[in-house]
């Protein structure tokens, strides 16, 4: 092949089965060594630092500060009870069990959790068969539970990527696949939550649905500015490399002089391996329009369906209220954001008492604390108990059931190897006996 600036070019085929490449849509791709090189080692780089993760989060003192942070979560629930029974009335639970209300509104709300699951799996579905040739429809929902376990129990919500690209990893996916689907995943909700709380920001500052000006409000406009100041700027940087970097370097020298940030060069590098994942997600993304339509109308899907489970609840206690559905929404989402900065696993504390702010006026005679419980089990706990169920199958069937899999993978390899290798040398010895 023809040498140019004194480089070699190669070229690079990855199979079916073991695509290296985000894009099914380009199989061979002209690469220099340097750039094979630069590709192979950012690949290590990142498995190496989510090992490194998944380890921090296995290890004894983190376990250690998860119990607490529940245990804390777990407190502020029994404070408001007792600030609550002190204050105010709580309707006895014999009273609530009795009380005629529609307990078939609690399975609605079990139903769109479960709904919200489905359109999670089908995106990580269509991420998996995109990177890496192959519907694995049960692999994509045990990821997604990791992810959402381990998301719910660190604080930011920044757990659950490490653990999805090492357990992708161990599933059999490329390194490039384990790390492309969850930065998938994240560009993809990070737009899907722009796009979303933009529209509810527009209509509570443009209505009255959910009230005046509060505390929770403003936490929320804190929380909204937060998180689409980060998707601007990450996507900046991602089309403009030279400035970005200039950026990036500016900022970070800035917190180091006022000891916000203590490495430099290792935040710096950091920041640009997220915005350099972010721009060649963005880049694959280009190249196949109407997928990325389609999963980023998913990921929009799962957002309303995420938000309508506390509208279940209400209907619950109330009765059928589609009037109410849009404010509850919008309060779903404001007291989502407003904790969403909050650095504590599941934004404790933040979210239930934004949550006994915001419905105190829609849950009377006693029942705005079963209404707390209730919202907070299916939009935390069921995570934790999703999660915990998730490792468990895997630790008494999943891992053995994937060993026999693997192993009947391997089989079929040798069986094609070996028919291929049996036909070719057929060939030959007809083209001799001609």
């Amino acid at each position: 092949m023809r040498k140019r600036d004194g480089k070699k070019n190669i070229k690079v085929r990855t199979p079916h089965i073991k695509q290296e490449s985000f894009s099914q849509q380009e199989n061979d791709t002209s690469l220099s060594e340097e750039e094979v090189k630069e590709i192979t080692e950012k690949q290590e780089i990142q498995l190496d630092e989510a090992e490194q993760a998944v380890a921090k989060q296995k290890s004894k003192k983190k376990k250690i500060s998860n119990l607490i942070f529940f245990l804390i979560n777990i407190a502020v629930v029994v404070g408001i009870l007792v600030y609550q029974l002190l204050t105010q009335e709580v309707m006895p639970i014999s009273t609530l069990l009795n009380s005629g209300f529609n307990f078939w509104f609690l399975l609605l709300t079990l139903v769109i959790f479960g709904l919200t699951m489905l359109t999670e799996t089908a995106r990580t579905s269509i991420l998996v068969k995109h990177t890496s040739g192959k519907w694995r429809p049960f692999l994509s929902y045990k990821v997604s539970a990791i992810g959402r376990y381990y998301d719910v129990i660190t604080p930011l919500a920044t757990g659950g990527e490490p653990f999805q690209i090492l357990y992708l990893k161990n599933r059999g996916l490329s390194a490039a696949s384990a790390i492309s689907v969850p930065m998938g995943r994240y560009v993809l909700a990070q737009i899907a939550t722009i796009l979303m709380c933009t529209i509810v920001l527009i209509v509570a500052t443009t209505t009255d649905v959910v009230g005046g000006v509060n505390v929770i409000s403003v936490a929320f406009y804190i929380g909204y500015g937060l998180n689409l100041g980060i998707c601007l700027v990450t996507i900046f940087l991602s089309v403009s490399k030279s400035v970005g970097k200039k950026l990036v370097g500016w900022v970070l020298k800035f917190l180091k002089k006022i000891k916000i940030v203590k490495n430099y060069d290792k935040q710096y590098n950091k920041v640009l391996k997220v915005v350099s994942d972010y721009q060649t997600t963005m880049q694959e993304y280009a190249k196949a329009k109407g997928k990325f339509v389609l999963l980023l109308f998913i990921s929009i899907l799962q957002y309303i369906l995420t938000y309508a489970i506390p509208f279940g609840i209400v209907c619950f206690f109330l009765g059928w209220r589609p009037d109410l559905f849009l404010q509850v929404f919008i309060m779903g989402v404001m007291i989502e954001m407003a904790a969403s900065f909050i650095p504590i696993p599941g934004g404790s504390g933040v979210s239930e008492l934004s949550f006994t702010a915001l419905f105190a006026s829609l849950f009377t005679e006693g029942t705005l604390f079963w209404a707390l419980i209730i919202w907070r089990f299916m939009s935390y706990y069921i995570f934790i108990i999703q999660g915990i169920v998730v490792i468990m199958y895997d630790y008494f069937i999943g891992n053995k059931k994937y060993s026999w899999l693997k192993r009947k993978w391997e089989l079929e390899a040798e069986s094609a190897e070996f028919k291929e290798q049996k036909l070719k040398n057929y060939q030959r010895s007809k083209n001799k006996m001609l």
